[in-house]
């Protein structure tokens, strides 16, 4: 009977100790965070401040222990305020090994701000060094090279959830799946593992928020190439060189790069700094060209085909059957200097084909897509990413109770248009047709004398309701008009309609009703679309969203809500 019984004991402790070995703290303490742009600081917030490490696995699979953060807000932390949630939080590229969460680097800049932004969400903040950096820097790097990080992450936030179980801390009700550049790539990659893979299936994020990725390798090197340019060519190298190591690709540095590159590559593999090709002038190059051998500058020769099926391979699609009841929101500027949006194009279409339903309006659909209009670049995109994202965040709980929607929210948007997104903002007090068209986006002087040469149309419903008389393809000399002034082409218009989920209708509707004063008769708003607590809900979470664009300077003409 005593051995059973020391039998017993003996079990348990060993499954005692295991449980002990799911996370190590590394350092434990309180501390101040500010959410910084430059020297600006947007706020600051007393945060208890985990660096933890955790058994993961490195580029081939094999055992790592990789390290991490947790910020958890002091008032959070000591029960205080209530928990809404935990933020698994992807970091973007790094430049070198101190920039990493868990050394307090660069990649905490972003980290901080998520928690002591303006609004003061109160979310538990956990993010993964990714492997190779803090606890794991003895093993290589995974740069943009499959789904490494992405379970990284997954570990992370499973770990971190014991520990803060452990710790008899709240996570709150939410779990949001966020991240820019590589982060935006690693946030896909941790959704796809949830849905593939038997050890994350317990894993169910409220939302993937994805901005600014590499999500198509093959599509990013190939764009690379057609463009020949990138204003970062280090993060193109390292991506190359990454890719051949972790997947044994056997390619020759010297056949793969020019000089003086091929011969600092694994040099620059092996140390993971930037400075290595920075100090050999790569970053001050203009052209990929500069960079690539005239091979792989030619994606019709053998090389650069075996490199683009090897990307293929190990991409983000492949053997990946989504779970279409999941929520995303994918966000991309058309004019990336970093991350051309070809890369990113390529997984919309493919993500709606499955059965995801695209839309513009938040809360309505299962995929939302933003290629932004303006002329961003890679880190202002990501600052107006971060903007939409934590503003959706935090307007989460108000949209959702013990994990339902919110009826009445969910009464105006499921049936909610570009047309019906106008009139909203109209009765809020911002007339889009004014802000527009006293600006510099003005018709053309010859779509302007078709107008005028119509008008007598207008009292039998509208130049577009006489086709004899006006057609559709007038409007395009002053859609192209338009368009020219804000960098775009009718092909982006196209293709951002067709990401977003809004039909040739709704666009030439809101366009007609826009620049030419005439609305087209639609099916009458319901009376619930009309009631106060739908416009409520939707006002909140855009004063949430123009609370942070006005703190950052992004004026955008919602002043007229007298913010």
């Amino acid at each position: 009977m005593k051995k059973i019984l020391f039998t017993i004991l003996a079990l348990v402790g060993c499954v005692a100790a295991i449980s002990a070995q799911e996370y190590r703290i590394l350092s434990d303490e309180t501390t101040t965070v500010k959410a910084k742009i430059g020297d600006f600081s947007a706020g600051s917030r007393q945060v208890r401040l985990i660096v933890y490490d955790y058994p993961s696995v490195d580029g081939e699979g094999q055992p790592a222990t990789v390290s991490g953060v947790i910020l958890i807000p002091s008032d959070i932390a000591d029960g205080t305020v209530p928990c809404d949630g935990i933020i698994m939080y992807n970091h973007y590229t790094i430049g070198k090994p101190e920039d990493a969460p868990s050394q307090g680097g660069d990649a905490m800049t972003a980290i901080n701000a998520l928690v002591a932004n303006p609004l003061k969400p109160n979310y538990i903040i956990v993010a993964s060094d990714y492997v190779g950096y803090g606890s794991s820097a003895s093993h290589n790097i995974a740069y943009i090279s499959g789904d490494t990080n992405g379970r990284n992450s997954l570990d992370g936030l499973i770990a971190a959830r014991q520990l803060l179980s452990d710790e008899q801390i709240a996570q709150g009700k939410y779990l949001f799946n966020i991240g820019f550049s590589q982060g935006g790539t690693e946030s896909m990659f941790a959704a796809k593992l949830t849905d593939t893979e038997e050890k994350y299936k317990d894993i169910r994020f409220d939302k993937t928020y994805s901005g600014g990725g590499p999500l198509d390798f093959e599509n990013l090197y190939s764009s690379y190439v057609k463009q020949d340019k990138c204003e970062d060519l280090a993060d193109v190298v390292m991506m190359l060189i990454s890719v051949n190591e972790n997947h044994h690709l056997g390619i020759s540095y010297n056949d793969l790069f020019q000089e003086p590159v091929a011969s600092k590559a694994i040099e620059y593999f092996t140390t993971k700094r930037k400075s290595v090709v920075s100090e050999i002038g790569v970053t001050s190059m203009d052209h990929i060209s500069q960079v690539l051998q005239p091979a792989y500058m030619d994606l019709k020769s053998d090389a650069a085909k075996s490199l683009c099926e090897k990307l293929r391979e190990i991409g983000l699609t492949k053997d990946w059957e989504p779970d279409v009841t999941k929520n995303y929101y994918i966000e991309h500027s058309r004019h990336d200097n970093y991350v051309p949006i070809q890369c990113v194009r390529g997984i919309i279409p493919w993500m709606t084909e499955k059965g995801f339903d695209p839309s513009i309006v938040p809360g309505k659909s299962t995929l939302q897509t933003c290629t932004a209009v303006f002329k961003l670049k890679h880190q202002e995109s990501a600052i107006v990413w971060a903007i939409q994202t934590m503003a959706a965040i935090q307007f989460w709980p108000v949209l959702y109770y013990e994990g339902e929607q919110n009826r009445y929210y969910h009464e105006v948007m499921h049936d909610m248009n570009l047309m019906k997104v106008i009139k909203t903002l109209e009765s809020w007090g911002i007339d889009l047709r004014k802000l527009i068209n006293d600006g510099e986006l003005n018709l053309s002087k010859e779509a302007q004398a078709a107008i005028e040469a119509s008008a007598d149309s207008t009292a039998t419903g509208g130049p577009l309701r006489q086709p004899e008389r006006w057609t559709w393809f007038d409007l395009i000399p002053g859609i192209d008009d338009t368009l020219a002034k804000v960098g775009l082409t009718t092909d982006d218009l196209e293709e951002m309609c067709d990401d977003a989920g809004i039909s040739a209708v709704d666009l030439l509707e809101a366009y007609s009703y826009i620049k030419l004063g005439i609305e087209i008769p639609s099916a009458s708003t319901s009376a619930e679309q009309r009631t106060e607590a739908p416009l409520f809900l939707l006002r909140q979470y855009e004063q949430q969203l123009a609370a942070w664009y006005l703190f950052y300077g992004f004026n955008i003409g919602y002043e007229a809500w007298g913010m």
